[in-house]
């Protein structure tokens, strides 16, 4: 079978609209912010999810921040945060289910916030507490490996 063909038999199952990507959650406003997404049958073969770095988007935000602040213009407190100071997750597809991997910060209203964001609501998801998403952690090696287990 084609890639082609198991992405549109797997489509029966789920949204056309379903989204992997990434976010932060502002937990003061109580919103997803900073959600960078693609639709789940843009993934090439291999690709799992989004293709940027939390670290990466947050240090253009951080910089213009900065900037802003030091300008005397209006700027987004929470980008002066290091990026793993503010609640974040990402969403994966693996094997026909979307695994959302996120720190123990995760409450039921953040979940639902996250499926409607990410068009996830008629699919098989699966929340994955991790460590690696635990405010002030990142990924200790590069040996770490994404646990997909059920």
């Amino acid at each position: 079978m084609s890639r082609e063909e198991a992405m549109a038999e797997m489509l029966q199952y789920f949204d056309k609209k379903a989204e992997v990507g990434l976010f932060w959650y502002h937990p003061i406003d109580e919103e997803l912010i900073e959600v960078h997404s693609m639709p789940v049958t843009s993934l090439k073969e291999g690709e799992l999810t989004f293709p940027k770095l939390h670290k990466d988007i947050w240090a253009k935000l951080h910089y213009r921040a900065k900037e802003r602040k030091k300008k005397g213009l209006s700027y987004e407190s929470i980008y002066l945060l290091d990026y793993t100071k503010v609640p974040r997750g990402r969403i994966f597809f693996n094997e026909g289910k979307f695994y959302i991997f996120v720190g123990s910060w995760i409450t039921e209203k953040i979940k639902k916030m996250i499926i409607k964001q990410f068009n996830l609501k008629k699919c098989n998801v699966i929340f994955k507490i991790d460590f690696h998403w635990e405010l002030g952690h990142g990924w200790s090696s590069e040996k770490d490996l994404l646990n997909f287990d059920d």
